[in-house]
């Protein structure tokens, strides 16, 4: 039992992480549009997600991760995105009034 709590805390950990950087390289890309060869640095920094996420993935499967532990990264990179998205845009998700 503790050790399914140690590997889920570790997983939503590295979720958080690997979301982070996720957002760091999209981030990076999108304020490099707008330069000279904005274009094909954006499409080098989409390869670069992808390899990352297909890594994340294939090391998880690597180390015999079980699935509630993939599910826990999973669950760390959302939130991290959540966090992330309510940071630009604090009026996001927010009703107004009628």
């Amino acid at each position: 039992m503790t050790s399914d709590i140690r590997i889920i805390l570790v997983a939503v950990l590295a979720g958080i992480a690997l979301g982070g950087l996720y957002l760091r390289l999209l981030w990076a890309s999108v304020r490099l549009l707008p330069l000279r060869r904005g274009a094909a640095m954006f499409l080098a920094l989409a390869l670069a997600r992808a390899t990352l996420v297909i890594s994340a993935l294939a090391g998880a499967l690597f180390l015999n991760l079980p699935p509630i532990g993939i599910a826990a990264a999973l669950a760390g990179f959302i939130a991290i995105r959540l966090v992330a998205t309510r940071m630009a845009d604090p009026s996001a998700g927010v009703v107004p009034w009628k």
